[in-house]
């Protein structure tokens, strides 16, 4: 089997199922080290993002049902629940997939540069975690350098059409003009950056930050001339937000429905609108009946990417034309690599042959034997030693009518085919 990855993305499932899937970035580790004490796992490394959470796998065993059974049975779910939203590549559409993984041909937001990063932060944990084998870290090498080639050479990075894009499209078809909204940004990571980085070019410069780390939320407000907050004054600032974007590590809900009932009694029916780009979701979804609030999640904002991002279809041509030429490259490597060992086992062999025949020449020798009868004599003995295996098996296929056998001999041993 060499190498497969099991996995569930934002094409094979919605964000209800993704976030029982989804892997707390303090937990990899550990998940890391139970999955490679899996009989038959020689390598593996986790990725999971909010888009996708993938399992690659290095094995020479068919083992794709333990790794499945693994998956549920660490999130504590039945063996199977979800499998039918679980896909399993193996081999080259393996090296394939990754490859368009890394290069954002396979995001939401086709061409987004987050997920690179992502990537390799999942190979460099197996890394630290000393959970990859040669095969497994040689993909994903070769994966950075083929998506770092797709996005050099074709135009798929190029303007991105990013999250909080959609995200300002949504809130101008909501609220119309953007410059008098006051906005709530809760979380300090990359996506949060990304959005008080538009939002602020936008024009919309009441900007609230709130973390649970203050220095962290204070650091990333005064670059934007912001009010920074902590995440236990998140009652008080929903009450006076029109925009209230969520994107935390919170492996649980941080703000529930009552929270957001109170909110909009203080506002007195003015309407908010709530993003929550988490998985698992920070903002609790039995909010979303709730009347003036507006809440969507990461997966709602897909009509409005993909409809953004047809200008972007030549470019994907362009890049899986690269991607089918890198994974060819990687699977000739994967085969070398496959033949090394016998390769290897056959010299050593051999050279083991001559050695013993030339300590036996070199005793004749000093007993004063000819030494042209003792040359003849150690020519004559190496090729009957090296030809012995190989003579018997090919007298076995001919009882045996292997064909195949017989001829891939005449290929190697023969001029014949010359």
């Amino acid at each position: 089997m060499s190498l497969f990855t099991l996995g569930i993305s934002h094409q094979t499932a919605p964000i209800s199922i993704r976030e029982r899937l989804a892997f707390a970035a303090e937990t990899l580790p550990e998940a890391l080290s139970s999955l490679s004490a899996i009989p038959g796992v020689e390598g593996c490394s986790i990725l999971s993002t909010c888009n996708r959470t993938e399992l690659y796998v290095s094995s020479e065993q068919a083992i794709t049902r333990s790794i499945m059974d693994w998956l549920h049975e660490w999130h504590g779910l039945a063996p199977g629940h979800f499998r039918e939203h679980v896909y399993q590549l193996e081999h080259g559409a393996c090296t394939y997939h990754l490859i368009k993984v890394i290069s954002g041909m396979d995001s939401m937001i086709i061409g987004e540069p987050q997920v690179a990063g992502q990537a390799k932060q999942a190979w460099q944990q197996a890394q630290a975690a000393n959970t990859l084998d040669s095969r497994l870290d040689r993909m994903f090498q070769h994966a950075f350098a083929a998506a770092k080639r797709v996005r050099s050479e074709t135009g798929i990075g190029r303007d991105p059409v990013t999250l909080p894009f959609a995200a300002l499209r949504l809130a101008r078809q909501i609220f119309g003009g953007l410059d008098s909204l006051r906005v709530l940004l809760i979380g300090a990571g990359e996506m949060i950056e990304d959005c008080a980085t538009h939002f602020h070019a936008s024009g919309m410069n009441t900007l609230t930050i709130a973390n649970r780390s203050a220095e962290r939320a204070g650091r990333l407000a005064e670059r934007f001339n912001a009010r920074s907050a902590t995440l236990d004054t998140l009652p008080e600032l929903l009450g006076e937000s029109d925009l209230v974007i969520a994107c935390t590590a919170s492996p649980s809900a941080i703000i529930d429905r009552q929270m957001i009932r109170d909110a909009l009694k203080t506002r007195r029916r003015q309407p908010m609108f709530a993003l929550d780009l988490s998985v698992p979701r920070n903002i609790s979804a039995d909010a979303g009946n709730l009347d003036d609030l507006y809440l969507y999640t990461i997966d709602d904002l897909r009509a409005i990417v993909e409809s953004a991002q047809q200008q972007r279809q030549e470019a994907l041509q362009q890049a899986n034309a690269i991607v089918e030429s890198e994974v060819a490259t990687f699977e000739r490597w994967l085969r070398l690599q496959s033949t090394s060992s016998t390769l290897k086992s056959l010299r050593q062999q051999a050279q083991g042959e001559r050695d013993r025949l030339l300590e036996r020449a070199r005793q004749e020798l000093e007993r004063g034997a000819d030494p042209e009868d003792v040359m003849r004599r150690l020519s004559h003995r190496l090729v009957n030693r090296l030809l012995h295996g190989p003579s018997i098996r090919i007298r076995q296929a001919a009882e045996a009518g292997d064909e195949e056998l017989l001829a891939a001999a005449r290929f190697y041993f023969t001029d014949e085919n010359s």
